[in-house]
């Protein structure tokens, strides 16, 4: 532990702003003409939370012009309660959520209605059986619905900041403590405990810490090796705080370092920065973000390693859009929080 370090301390500020539930179904209506709709049917939990406040597990919304249902079962109704005030509550009691959520809907909308529903997240046996449950018109919104979180509000970027803030603090006393002679998976379980300490929900994804040439593996697996003076140590971690993500790579020399590898490590770093001072409103992920950072690694000879995208956004997922990816990318505004890791 490092001098003046209190394990009491949290990660970021407060959050004190109130996500705005009433806008964001308001939203969600605005798609239905769009798409010509009556209903959709929102099954994503991350889209469930984000549009009901609901926290939980098996449960869908439908929404509708006059209609906002939240159905799930029994384990769930309490939770409900306490945590939804813009849907009305359906008890699923049989085996089949989805058929149980489209005849609650029928029941709001009569027969014959038009659903959306998501695709991208249904099994095709899932598929069938909303069909045979429906029998009527389904139309897939794809990605509309999970889109309408890509602009951030007041209280979601101050729950990324939390998160940012607490990772940063925790990464500051895990590597103070010395990285020589630990292992890799020591330094990621040595992360998730501070995380703990500080008030995180948990990880936002399986760390990654990888020392030497395992850093050349983009999700590499921290495993036993030991880390050794001369070291370049990858680490890419995340923590929840408030249902909300950080997702942050550093990478730490164990030591002095030889010229090579700070060569390198310099490349990369202008590459950030090049991608960093492209992120502006209007910039579109690929073409300018992407571009910026890629071009500063071509230059440098490296094009042909640099195999991913630049970039992504982040909130209730880790990875979610917009995105800034040389394959891949949005356009981008005021209000959405995205990384930049060339």
């Amino acid at each position: 532990m490092t001098p003046g370090h209190d394990r009491r301390r949290r990660g970021g500020p407060m959050t004190t702003a109130k996500a705005d539930y009433p806008g964001r179904l308001a939203r969600c209506r605005t798609l239905l003409d769009e798409r010509g709709l009556d209903a959709v049917l929102v099954t994503d939990r991350h889209d469930v939370r984000y549009l009901s406040g609901f926290r939980g597990e098996d449960a869908t919304l439908v929404v509708g012009a006059d209609t906002a249902l939240i159905v799930t079962d029994s384990r769930f109704y309490e939770q409900v309660r306490e945590e939804v005030a813009d849907y009305e509550l359906v008890e699923h009691r049989g085996t089949d959520l989805l058929a149980d959520s489209v005849n609650a809907a029928a029941e709001s909308l009569g027969d014959g209605f038009t659903l959306g529903y998501q695709a991208g997240g249904m099994t095709h046996a899932d598929f069938r059986g909303l069909r045979r449950a429906h029998g009527g018109r389904l139309r897939d919104v794809r990605r509309h619905v999970t889109h309408l979180r890509m602009v951030k509000e007041p209280v979601e970027i101050q729950a990324l900041a939390a998160a940012a803030a607490l990772v940063d603090l925790a990464l500051g006393v895990v590597v103070a403590e010395g990285l020589v002679g630990r292992t890799e998976t020591e330094v990621a379980w040595r992360l998730l405990e501070e995380y703990h300490a500080r008030g995180a929900e948990g990880e936002s994804f399986d760390a990654i810490v990888a020392a030497g040439d395992h850093g050349a593996q983009g999700h590499a697996i921290p495993g036993p090796r030991r880390i050794k003076p001369g070291d370049l140590v990858v680490i890419d971690t995340g923590a929840r705080v408030g249902g909300y993500c950080s997702d942050i790579t550093r990478t730490f020399a164990a030591g002095r370092v030889s010229k090579a590898h700070r060569k390198l490590y310099d490349i990369v770093l202008e590459a950030q920065l090049a991608g960093v001072a492209a992120v502006r409103h209007g910039a579109h992920g690929r073409d300018h973000v992407d571009a910026a950072a890629r071009g500063v690694i071509k230059v440098a000879g490296y094009g042909a390693q640099f195999g991913h995208g630049t970039g992504h956004g982040v909130g209730l997922e880790v990875h979610e859009a917009p995105f800034l990816g040389s394959l891949r990318g949005d356009r981008l505004e005021a209000g959405m929080v995205c990384t930049v890791e060339p």
